[in-house]
């Protein structure tokens, strides 16, 4: 835990950690801006400060450097679409829904409008891009999504219970890409519903 100098209020504390927050978010919203515009290859970091009216320093005090932020921005967009997908199971649940299949559609919906909000973040971070180790990343946050899903679907109930469980979760993947790729926000919700039915008939086979 961090000691205040002699003579710092509690305020004055407290102060230091908002403007320390402030910045970090200020870093993020720049090299979200920037990673979109020219992919992570081509970003800098001082294209990220200038745009955040930051010094150098700053981001290496808040980050490490450019792969850092990158996986700072991937982490928070994970954790945007497992919260959207929790939240709308949480909700159906909520409501007396309890079948297995109808749990994982609202989730899947969810997660799908999620990618729509985080439209610009789905196609970069799904498009490839990204410093030595992310990929690897990627492959253990999939992972991580075919466990949760396994056990909201009661994968170890069926008999083809794994294999679903897979094939839902890359299905559901792919059709991120897809949603946040729509011409249009219309579109990007017909788009959701059609998947989202699609994905409830396999899941119900």
């Amino acid at each position: 835990m961090a000691i205040p100098a002699v003579g710092a209020t509690s305020d004055q504390t407290r102060g230091g950690g908002a403007r320390a927050a402030a910045m970090r978010a200020s870093l993020l919203d720049a090299a979200r801006e920037v990673f979109v515009g020219v992919g992570y290859i081509d970003a800098s970091v001082t294209s990220i400060v200038e745009r955040a009216s930051a010094s150098v320093g700053s981001l290496y005090h808040h980050f490490g450097g450019k792969p850092d932020v990158f996986i700072a921005l991937y982490q928070e967009y994970e954790a945007r679409c497992s919260h959207a997908a929790a939240l709308a199971v949480a909700t159906a649940r909520e409501a007396g829904e309890s079948d297995p299949v109808s749990l994982f559609v609202r989730g899947a919906r969810g997660y799908l409008e999620q990618t729509r909000a985080d439209a610009d973040l789905t196609a970069l971070f799904l498009g490839g891009d990204g410093p030595p180790g992310f990929n690897a990343l990627r492959r253990r946050a999939a992972a991580e999504w075919v466990r949760q899903n396994g056990r909201l679907i009661r994968a170890d109930e069926r008999r083809n219970g794994e294999a679903l469980v897979r094939v839902l979760t890359t299905v559901t993947g792919s059709a991120g890409r897809e949603v946040a790729a729509a011409e249009s926000d219309e579109h990007a919700a017909e788009l959701v519903d059609d998947f989202c039915a699609l994905i409830g008939r396999v899941a119900a086979e």
